[in-house]
């Protein structure tokens, strides 16, 4: 009698889980692009008029993004603020996962630039 090496039935078939081959992970290049958008920002301004009938703003959008661009900080510049916490705290007693967290953290706080920024009035 044919006892299949006492292998359980359908051990020696290639679907077993034991008979499967893993294929390995490859590394791509991959762009990334976000598009974050953050309301109701105040921007403070002096190029406007003033009358009994409001305000006209007289910024436009490239004058506002100025504006907000030196009153706030951009990702990137609070990507490299990041950075220098991370620096920082890799100096110091960490546990090797959170190291190793921290790293990974550290990579991809790196190559972020800003393609684009609207700034639109919204109201006073």
């Amino acid at each position: 009698m044919y006892d299949n090496y006492n292998y359980p039935p359908g051990a020696d078939t290639p679907e077993a889980p034991w008979n499967q081959v893993e294929i390995p992970n490859i590394e791509v290049m991959c762009d990334i692009s976000v598009w974050l958008t953050k309301q109701s920002v105040p921007v403070q301004t002096n190029n406007y008029t003033s009358d009994e009938d409001g305000i006209d703003l007289l910024a436009d959008c490239d004058e506002l993004a100025e504006e907000c661009q030196s009153q706030h900080y951009s990702i990137p510049e609070m990507l490299n603020e990041l950075q220098m916490y991370i620096n920082h705290e890799l100096k110091g007693k960490v546990s090797v996962t959170r190291k190793y967290r921290l790293q990974d953290m550290l990579k991809d706080c790196t190559g972020w630039q800003t393609e684009n920024i609207e700034i639109e009035d919204r109201y006073f």
